[in-house]
């Protein structure tokens, strides 16, 4: 289990001490339950292949389109990694 740490106003934090108190638990207990309940379900390996694949289509679009429009700032010539760490090319 990971620890993350939150910061909230005074007044936040007495409202949910608040409704922890009135459930009987901490308020790190209620803020758990809380995020718990907007957690989205683990997606299977076949819904994550259909979303990239979508993701893919989509990003194939854009490009087209700004390409289409000669827009150069979306189709530039992707670098390498030695071109990107290339040190003397940026002095």
């Amino acid at each position: 289990m990971k620890t993350i740490t939150i910061s909230m106003d005074d007044e936040t934090y007495h409202l949910y001490q608040h409704n922890a108190e009135a459930a009987g638990i901490s308020v790190e207990e209620w803020v758990t339950s809380r995020l718990a309940g907007v957690t989205p379900p683990l997606a299977s390996s076949r819904e994550n292949e259909r979303r990239r694949e979508t993701w893919y289509r989509i990003q194939a679009n854009i490009d087209a389109r700004a390409k289409a429009r000669g827009d150069e700032l979306r189709t530039a010539k992707k670098l390498t990694r030695e071109e990107l760490h290339d040190r003397d090319a940026l002095r």
